[in-house]
């Protein structure tokens, strides 16, 4: 018995954001030194803000 199959593609795009920086993360943050910046993303938490599920998927082929 013959089929068809598709290859399909999800991808998940995902925008997440931390609550306002205190002065003193921000102070860090611009900094550019990226062992100050680690001591800020270890102190903060990203929450999801907005997504977007893209689907890309192939012609059918016949299976037999």
């Amino acid at each position: 018995m013959a089929k068809l199959r598709k290859l399909v593609t999800y991808t998940d795009y995902r925008w997440e954001e931390t609550e306002e920086l205190t002065p003193e993360q921000l102070k860090k943050w611009k900094s550019k030194d990226e062992n100050l910046q680690d001591e800020v993303l270890d102190e903060v938490e990203f929450e999801l803000v907005r997504d977007k599920v893209n689907e890309d998927h192939d012609w059918p082929e016949l299976v037999d």
